[in-house]
């Protein structure tokens, strides 16, 4: 499954919406930005990506609320020519999908980054300064309620899946 196309299509959807006067709720831009976010950090390893958007409804949660949107604001022929176009970019190949570069200011050349909304890691401020500190990775809070998280990649992968690992356990 391309992830990525699917999204880039949801984005396209939203878009449309908002032209035609749709208004959108802040959850599911909310929702869609997280879900962006993930598709960045595990664009290089689509063994993960396919294991972390399969545990994650971000994306399928957009979907069936942007859809919905469309249907109830603009029409049942709308809504299922673009349930028709999302449904065909999760089946594009994945070579299709063009990346762009992002420059992050404060991020040293040749080091990965990630994002990270900060309220989603209230609960264990000190364990993530020890992780921080223990894998050699800088943070900085950015105005947008961010966190900016970088270093290298493979200290990066370390981090994501110990925060992975407590968050789990706390939410059982």
């Amino acid at each position: 499954m391309n992830f990525d196309s699917a999204c880039r299509k949801l984005e396209e959807l939203m878009t449309d919406l908002m032209r035609k006067g749709v208004t959108i709720p802040d959850q599911v831009i909310d929702d869609l930005k997280s879900t962006r976010t993930m598709i960045s950090i595990y664009k290089s390893d689509p063994v993960e990506i396919d294991r972390t958007m399969e545990t994650t409804p971000f994306l399928k949660k957009v979907e069936f609320s942007l859809i919905l949107l469309a249907d109830s604001e603009i029409g049942k022929e709308y809504a299922d020519d673009w349930q028709n176009k999302v449904d065909y970019a999760y089946q594009a190949e994945n070579g299709t999908s063009a990346s762009q570069a992002i420059f992050i200011s404060g991020v040293p050349k040749g080091e990965s980054w990630f994002r990270i909304m900060a309220s989603e890691l209230s609960t264990m401020v000190q364990e993530l300064d020890e992780l921080l500190g223990r894998l050699h990775l800088s943070s900085e809070p950015q105005k947008d309620g961010y966190l900016l998280i970088h270093g290298r990649k493979e200290d990066i992968a370390s981090f994501l899946k110990e925060v992975r690992q407590k968050v789990g356990k706390s939410k059982v």
